[in-house]
């Protein structure tokens, strides 16, 4: 089974079983699609792609640099693989006290002399660098005219952290999916299809570069609930009752998680929404019961 290749804040690897156990995976009859709105680290898409090997996958995110760099690894995979495992081979190579510099001069390199490099060289420079920043977050400062500038995380990597089979494995997902760089609204949704959308969490906006915000979130609940599809979203409950606002009670779930922030970091605990027009319905006043 494919894996994410890099960090993602947010990111859904360590759900997969609560998930299953509330029934995010509809029976193979009710979709021939599947369109992910968000696809940041790309763990449930890779979910859904091993459980269900024959569906068509739509991928869709609005962060063009990560976009750009599945595209090369999807239809550039030659000049793609060149430069990834030349440049990770310098990342290892290079001892641990030497290792942030080393990334900060990428990072530099990446964001200000990418005009004289090949998108393929763009996009492994990319990954290699999301593959060794600090938690999985997506920074972009106007130093470095917006584009990825995340500072470097840990620095005791070792090689299998670049493993290449591991990208092939990615890139098999990628070959069977459709990828989009667009708003969310601007995706076209195809008959039969399961829609799943992980936005930007309500209170989270310090761990985005950008702030997805509740007119947002109020247009992406319109948006779900106006296609002819069944679909699920994964958000935050921070008892304002907004979910209860804009989904029926019974398509809300809610289920405890908690988020480790860094290395040895403090644990934060989180009330996860898990909303789905399909499968079993909650029972009512579910989140009093729930706390």
């Amino acid at each position: 089974m494919a894996k994410p290749l890099y960090k993602w804040t947010g990111g859904k690897g360590r759900l997969l079983q609560k998930y299953t156990d509330l029934g995010f995976f509809p029976d193979p009859s009710e979709f021939d699609t599947f369109v992910d709105l968000f696809f940041g680290g790309g763990a449930v898409t890779c979910w859904v792609a091993d459980r269900y090997p024959d569906k068509k996958l739509i991928v869709n995110d609005l962060n063009t640099e990560m976009m750009s760099l599945m595209t090369q690894m999807r239809d550039n995979w030659k000049d793609f693989i060149y430069h990834y495992q030349r440049i990770s081979e310098v990342f290892i190579n290079t001892p641990q006290d030497k290792r942030k510099a080393l990334y900060n001069c990428y990072k530099k390199r990446y964001a200000w002399n990418y005009k004289w490099l090949s998108e393929a060289e763009i996009a492994a420079n990319l990954l290699v660098m999301m593959k060794t920043n600090f938690n999985g977050i997506w920074q972009g400062y106007i130093m470095y005219g917006g584009r990825y500038s995340t500072p470097p995380g840990h620095i005791n990597y070792k090689p299998t952290l670049f493993d290449v089979n591991k990208v092939e494995q990615f890139r098999d997902v990628l070959l069977r999916s459709t990828v989009l760089n667009v708003s969310f609204d601007e995706v076209e949704i195809p008959e039969h299809s399961w829609v799943f959308a992980d936005p930007p969490y309500r209170d989270t906006k310090k761990m985005y570069s950008d702030q997805f915000t509740d007119e947002l979130q109020s247009q992406l609940a319109a948006f779900l609930q106006s296609k002819d599809c069944i679909y699920a979203e994964s958000n935050k409950e921070i008892g304002d009752g907004f979910w209860t606002s804009h989904f029926p009670d019974s398509q809300i779930h809610f289920l405890d998680h908690k988020y480790t922030c860094g290395h040895g970091g403090a644990v934060n605990p989180v009330t996860e929404v898990l909303i789905k027009n399909y499968g079993e319905p909650q029972p009512e006043n579910n989140l009093m019961n729930f706390f």
